[in-house]
């Protein structure tokens, strides 16, 4: 080989050991492989009106922001009030607060006209042409499981999926088979890929029913019951498919500000498989936010949009406080940063508004000492 030739080589070489010396040193990359499921290459851009991260950004350091919130209930009398007033009427108060790149929610309860009551204490049931409310809310990925999405049976989840596929919102928890309702979805935002899993275990309730009863079998429709196991081997997947993950968790017990040990077995099981963040809801009042390291655990986000009854209002305390959570984070380090926006189920119009100073005082003393 000729000097010359020599020289080229011995530079080229420099410049890739350079390149290679120049990636910050931490957690390793973990973007999706070019084996990635559909759910990738088909992901929906979470929100148009958030432009994308310059393409000379470093991929490590990249952040993303959740605007995430808990109960949404479109039912009883909601469905009244978007009749009258339109589908954006549950969230015109709040949309300022749920400016995130990726607005995510519990959806209680399934979008149908069809179907039979499911033998139990509540059934809640949405018209499905008001999807389009969740994404007047900006909200772009729900979680279906939990203790009311068969409440009119297998025709009203059917009619769910279809309604959401129609309104472009993603969705997790349930399905047509227990693949189907253990799969992520895998949704795209400023060059990230952010992977969303969700699982419910409730308590029985006072009538006898059970949620396992709903459990997605290997050809039968239902949703995603959360087990350690289960979580633990699905978060391991996601994590080889998206850059962070997030779990929702339907569990604990209602009207209750403290978890139980369920909700605390399943997020820890979560966390302890590499989830980013752990989002719960099901209480209907809101519940502590740990942070742990690069990690982030909100037990119960409480109601957001609900229309209350007599239970409701005797076993939730003025002022019915709750809010957006917003978490940021960033490729190579978690959560690096988060907020909660403090806000009241208003009763008399079954939607939420933003907080007084006092009202965010209170929400404070709920979410306890790890709050920025």
């Amino acid at each position: 080989m000729s000097r010359p030739s020599i020289l080229r080589l011995s530079l080229v070489l420099l410049a890739f050991v350079a390149a290679a010396c120049a990636s910050p040193a931490g957690a390793p990359e973990r973007g999706p492989s070019a084996n990635a499921p559909a759910t990738v290459a088909n992901a929906v851009t979470a929100s148009a009106t958030h432009s994308a991260t310059s393409s000379t950004t470093p991929q490590t350091g990249r952040s993303i922001t959740i605007s995430a919130v808990g109960d949404v209930s479109l039912a009883r009398g909601v469905v009244d009030e978007m009749t009258a007033n339109g589908p954006g009427y549950p969230f015109a108060l709040v949309t300022e607060l749920l400016d995130g790149d990726i607005g995510f929610a519990n959806l209680e309860g399934p979008l149908t006209d069809r179907g039979s009551p499911w033998p139990k204490g509540y059934n809640f049931r949405t018209p499905p042409r008001f999807a389009s409310s969740l994404t007047s809310g900006r909200i772009g990925v729900v979680t279906l499981a939990n203790n009311h999405m068969l409440d009119f049976g297998v025709d009203g989840l059917t009619d769910t999926i279809a309604a959401l596929d129609a309104a472009r919102v993603r969705h997790v928890g349930a399905g047509a088979n227990a693949t189907d309702a253990h799969a992520p979805a895998v949704v795209e935002a400023n060059g990230l890929h952010v992977a969303f899993l969700g699982y419910v275990d409730t308590p029985n309730e006072f009538g006898g029913f059970s949620v396992r009863s709903w459990e997605a079998g290997s050809s039968t429709p239902g949703v995603a019951i959360g087990t350690p196991d289960a979580i633990a081997t699905d978060v391991a997947a996601a994590r080889r498919v998206a850059d962070f993950v997030i779990v929702a968790i339907h569990a604990g017990d209602e009207y209750r500000s403290t978890p139980n040990a369920t909700e605390r077995e399943l997020a820890s099981a979560a966390l302890a498989a590499g989830a980013d963040a752990v989002i719960g809801a099901h209480a209907h009042v809101v519940q502590p936010i740990e942070l742990h390291g690069g990690q982030l655990v909100a037990y119960g986000l409480g109601n957001f949009v609900f229309a209350l009854d007599n239970v409701d209002r005797t076993n939730i305390p003025v002022p019915r406080v709750t809010l957006v959570l917003e978490v940021t984070l960033t490729k190579g380090a978690g959560v690096t940063s988060w907020r909660a926006l403090p806000a009241v189920l208003d009763d008399a119009q079954s939607r939420p508004r933003p907080a007084t100073p006092a009202e965010a005082a209170s929400l404070r003393a709920i979410i306890g000492p790890d709050q920025p």
